[in-house]
């Protein structure tokens, strides 16, 4: 895997989960940001994609057809 063109961003963690990482990556000699890295890279567990977890639950929620909006006037775009 390539490292470079990376952005940072702040995850925050329960405190028993960021033990466990904290305990993790000492024993593997590793940092916390890789192995939360590779957690996040890695495939679900049953090999399945985002949308192969989630693809049976396209149209099962009921709503309105149109787009989402947002119709107030401090929201609107100013073109």
């Amino acid at each position: 895997m390539k490292m470079g063109g990376m952005k940072g961003i702040t995850v925050k963690l329960p405190e028993a989960v960021a033990r466990q990482l904290r305990e993790q990556a000492r024993q593997s000699g590793r940092s916390m940001a890789a192995l939360i890295r590779e957690r996040i890279e890695a495939p679900f567990r049953d090999g399945g994609s985002v949308y192969a977890v989630s693809a049976d639950l396209a149209g099962s929620l009921s709503g309105r057809n149109l787009p989402a909006t947002n119709a107030r006037a401090r929201f609107r775009r100013h073109e």
